[in-house]
C-alpha cells in the first residue's frame, strides 16, 4: 500500500457530494477497512465514512488529498498510513443481534497533531435522505439502506460474508426483532438489491427502510366553533404516560408538569425540538392541556412522553420507529399515539406494531386525512386502534378517511397556541382524534391499572356510543362525551 498527502489551499466542503468520486471505495467491517482512493480530497473520504454510518468530527481547516489502496486491513494500521501527518481518534460501539455481537466504528475524529486540537461535526446526518422507485406512486424509503432479518440457525460468518458481498455496513439493529439496519454505498439500486436478496437462502425478510411523512399542512378552521371545554391543569396520579411519536415538542403554556419524558429517536444524543409544530399539538391533546371541540372536558391531566420520530423535513423511517418503541416501553408508557399514516404496507412496520402490543402498549393511530376508503398504516394493522375524525357537532369530518379498518370515531377539531406549517388557531384532522382517544385510554388504565392492552381496547369499544347512521365513517361507534363518561366510570 502507498500513501500520498499534498496540502492544498482549497475550501473545506460541508455538503455531501452528489455521487461518490470516481474510483473511491470505502467499506468498514468491524475493525477492518477496505479503501481505494486516487488523489481524492480528504473531505470526500470523510464523506464516505459518513455514508457508512460513522459520525465524523474533524478540524475544519484540514485540506489534503489521499491516494491509497487497502483491503480488509486493520483499521488503525490503515489510518496510520492514510492520515499520515494528521492525528485521529476512534470510538467503537457494539451492535447486538440474534447472530451475535458485531463491533462497529461509531465515530472518528481527525485533527492536527500539533497545536490546539480543534474538531467540529463533519456533515452530521440530521435528516433522512429520501428516495423512491421509478414507478409512479412508488413507496418512499431511506436512500442506500435496507432492513434485513435472517433465518434461524444462520451462522454469523455467513452473515458477514453476505454483507461484504453487497458492500454493506451494519450500522444498527433491533435485537428483539432480529432486524439489522444495513447502509450501502452511495446511489445503490436498493429495489434491485432487495429483489436479489429475497432469493438468498439465509435471508428470511428484507425491505427498503421505508419512510413515512407527517400529515401535510393541517386543514384550518376559518371560524371559531363555540367555546372550548375546560383543560387539564396537572397530571392525575396513577395515570400511565402516552408516548407521542411525532415531530417533537416545544415549550408552550399548558404543558408544564405534564411532560414525563422527551427523546429524539433520530439523533438520541440531541435534545428534542419541534420545528413543524405537529408533535406539540398532539402532546397538548394527549395530555389534556387542550381539548377538542365537542369533547368531554376534564381536569385530569395525562403525562406524555414526547418522542421525536420525524426529521426537519417531516420524514420518519421504520428503523426509527423501532428505536422509539424501545424507548417508550422502557420509560413506562402504556399508550402509543401515532397521529400520521401512509398507504405503504411494510412487513417490518407491522412487526414493530406487534412488538409494541406484545410489550403491553395500546397502539392508537389516525385513519388518515383523505377520504379514500383505502387502508392507512400503521392504523390498519391488527390490534391497532384506527381513529377517524368528527366535527364538533358529532358528524363525520368530510376529509376523514373511512373503511373497514376504522375502529372508532372521535372529535377532530381544536384550537392551538402553536401552528403546524401555519399560524396558531383552529385545526381539524384525524391526528387530533387519535391523540384524544389515546388520552382517554390512558385515563381508563389509570382507573383500571390491572387491565391489559386488549382489555383497554375492548372497554373503549364496549362503551362507545352507537353511530347515529349506518356508515363506515364511524367504525364501531363514537367517543363522544357520554362514551367518555361510561369508559371512565369507576
Amino acid at each position: 500500500m502507498t500513501s500520498l498527502f499534498t496540502l492544498l489551499a482549497v475550501s473545506w466542503l460541508t455538503a455531501a457530494p452528489a455521487a461518490a468520486p470516481t474510483g473511491l471505495v470505502v467499506r468498514i467491517d468491524g475493525d477492518t477497512l477496505t479503501l481505494r482512493a486516487r488523489n481524492t480530497p480528504l473531505q470526500d473520504v470523510l464523506a464516505a465514512f459518513v455514508q457508512a454510518g460513522v459520525t465524523v468530527k474533524a478540524d475544519p481547516d484540514l485540506d489534503a488529498r489521499v491516494t491509497g489502496s487497502v483491503k480488509d486491513m486493520d483499521l488503525s494500521q490503515a489510518l496510520d498510513e492514510l492520515l499520515g501527518p494528521f492525528g485521529y481518534a476512534l470510538i467503537f460501539d457494539v451492535v447486538p443481534g440474534p447472530l451475535g455481537n458485531l463491533e462497529r466504528l461509531e465515530e472518528i475524529q481527525v485533527f492536527r497533531r500539533e497545536g490546539p486540537r480543534r474538531i467540529e461535526p463533519f456533515m452530521p446526518e440530521t435528516n433522512f435522505r429520501i428516495t423512491r422507485g421509478p414507478a409512479a406512486g412508488s413507496p418512499e424509503f431511506v436512500a442506500d439502506e435496507i432492513l434485513i432479518a435472517f433465518k434461524p440457525g444462520t451462522d454469523i460468518d455467513a452473515f458477514r460474508r453476505l454483507i461484504a458481498q453487497i458492500g454493506g455496513t451494519v450500522i444498527d439493529s433491533a435485537p428483539d426483532l432480529g432486524i439489522y439496519r444495513i447502509r450501502l454505498p452511495l446511489n445503490t439500486n436498493i429495489l434491485a438489491l432487495v429483489e436479489l436478496l429475497k432469493n438468498n437462502p439465509i435471508v428470511s425478510r428484507v425491505e427498503p427502510n421505508y419512510a413515512y411523512r407527517l400529515p401535510g399542512q393541517a386543514p384550518s378552521l376559518a371560524a371559531a366553533i363555540g367555546d372550548a371545554p375546560p383543560v387539564a391543569a396537572a397530571a392525575k396520579p396513577g395515570v400511565p404516560p402516552v408516548a407521542v411519536f411525532d415531530s417533537g415538542l416545544r415549550a408552550v403554556p399548558g404543558l408544564d408538569g405534564l411532560v414525563a419524558g422527551a427523546y429524539d429517536a433520530i439523533r438520541p444524543e440531541r435534545s428534542i425540538e419541534d420545528r413543524a409544530g405537529h408533535g406539540t399539538q398532539m402532546a397538548l391533546i394527549a395530555s389534556g392541556a387542550i381539548a377538542p371541540y365537542g369533547s368531554e372536558g376534564s381536569a385530569d391531566g395525562v403525562p406524555v412522553i414526547a418522542v421525536r420520530t420525524f426529521d426537519d423535513n417531516g420524514y420518519t423511517s421504520n428503523f426509527t420507529l423501532m428505536r422509539a418503541i424501545d424507548y417508550a416501553a422502557s420509560q413506562g408508557a402504556k399508550v402509543l399515539n401515532m397521529s400520521w399514516g401512509s398507504e405503504t404496507d411494510s412487513s417490518f412496520l407491522e412487526t414493530a406494531m406487534q412488538a409494541a402490543q406484545a410489550r403491553g402498549l395500546v397502539v392508537v393511530a389516525s385513519a388518515g386525512n383523505e377520504p379514500t376508503g383505502k387502508p392507512v398504516y400503521p392504523a390498519a394493522y391488527p390490534g391497532v386502534i384506527s381513529v377517524s375524525a368528527l366535527n364538533s357537532d358529532g358528524t363525520p369530518w368530510d376529509q376523514s378517511n373511512h373503511g373497514a379498518s376504522v375502529t372508532i370515531a372521535a372529535p377532530g377539531t381544536a384550537s392551538f397556541p402553536v401552528g403546524h406549517q401555519g399560524p396558531p388557531g383552529g385545526y381539524a384532522g384525524t391526528s387530533i382524534a387519535s391523540a384524544y382517544v389515546a388520552r382517554n385510554v390512558a385515563l381508563y388504565l389509570g382507573e383500571n391499572p390491572s387491565a391489559t392492552a386488549t382489555q383497554a381496547k375492548q372497554a373503549l369499544l364496549r362503551t362507545a356510543s352507537p353511530a347515529p347512521t349506518a356508515t363506515v365513517r364511524y367504525g364501531s361507534g363514537t367517543l363522544d362525551a357520554a362514551a367518555v363518561n361510561r369508559l371512565l366510570a369507576p
